[in-house]
């Protein structure tokens, strides 16, 4: 059961509901719109500070605040899911929230403030889910045009977007004798969450900055490229190009790295079958024949039958294209 307060709006005295906790365990919080008749409109400080048994949290679209330290040190807060309702976003709202991996977000008013708030929140790796309103591109937003319809949404008036934005590290040393503080940045993404402004994300800039991710290294340079050839808002042909080619001299990296996550992930069947259905600008697969080989066996010792089932499926259609081709 929810705990509230009800506050009076200073600009015209409205009434509103103010969430300030929760009684009892829950593992996915549903802020509502509204409780007892009042319209919930805030979510108060340290709210849910501290609480361990939260993993995922939904914020209704009527939110416009959420105040101070609100999710502070949730360490099993994994996703959280809001609009671009919020018109205020206090100081470590999830901050310490070390689980924390994924957000996805509806724009309806073109307002990409709130997805500013979060990455200058964490420094870590975070995933950003971004559903956008087609007729919201008078304001320079994702337009109709530019954008890629979500094959995972049913609501056609949306386009998508998945973007990873890497970790970074914020150092300084003390230089005593010349009575100076270095400061220094590690990784790439604070010019990753540059790209990102109040009214619009520059897809080309994120896009530009893939270099600098692989200089980095590690699973984020396969989640930057799935997601953006998955969801290829405003992606050029440059940039698809460069994703493609690196996939596949990755290939069986990230065949394993999904393998291997489908034991905690349920959502890896799927993810793994839309990358194998996918063809590059020449219609060849994403994957070499050798990496998806190489998959199978991977699959196959570990018992994942359906997986297994999968790759195979994919390998031999890949040798019945090259049949085709060759008579």
């Amino acid at each position: 059961m929810f705990k509230y307060e009800i506050k009076k709006h200073k600009k015209d005295g409205h009434e509103y509901a103010e969430i300030s906790g929760f009684d009892g365990k829950v593992e996915n919080l549903t802020v509502p719109e509204q409780i007892d008749g009042y319209k919930v409109e805030a979510i108060g400080n340290h709210a849910f500070s501290g609480r361990e048994d939260i993993v995922s949290v939904t914020i209704s679209e009527s939110v416009k605040t959420i105040y101070g330290f609100a999710f502070h040190n949730c360490r099993n807060l994994k996703k959280i899911t809001l609009f671009d309702s919020l018109d205020d976003y206090y100081d470590g709202v999830c901050r310490q929230c070390d689980s924390l991996e994924e957000v996805e977000i509806t724009i309806n008013r073109s307002w990409y403030e709130v997805i500013r708030n979060f990455l200058a929140d964490v420094d870590k790796e975070m995933r950003f889910l971004i559903h956008v309103r087609n007729d919201s591109g008078e304001n320079g937003s994702v337009t109709a045009e530019t954008a890629s319809k979500s094959p995972l949404s049913a609501d056609k008036s949306y386009s998508m977007s998945c973007l990873t934005f890497p970790g970074y590290v914020y150092d300084f040393n003390e230089n005593t004798m010349a009575r100076t503080i270095q400061f220094s940045i590690a990784g790439a993404g604070m010019f990753y969450r540059e790209c990102v402004d109040r009214r619009k994300i520059d897809y080309r800039q994120y896009d530009k900055l893939f270099d600098k991710a692989i200089i980095d290294g590690g699973k984020t340079c396969h989640d930057i490229a799935i997601g953006r050839l998955l969801y290829p808002v405003e992606l050029e042909e440059i940039y698809k190009n460069a994703y493609e080619t690196y996939l596949n001299q990755n290939g069986y990296n990230v065949l394993e790295r999904i393998i291997n996550d489908s034991e905690t992930n349920q959502d890896s069947i799927t993810l793994l079958e839309k990358l194998l259905d996918y063809k590059r600008h020449d219609g060849s697969s994403l994957f070499s024949d050798e990496a998806i080989e190489k998959a199978v066996q991977l699959s196959s010792s570990k018992g994942l039958t359906i997986l297994s089932a999968v790759l195979m499926d994919k390998s031999k259609s890949s040798i019945s294209d090259e049949q085709f081709f060759t008579l």
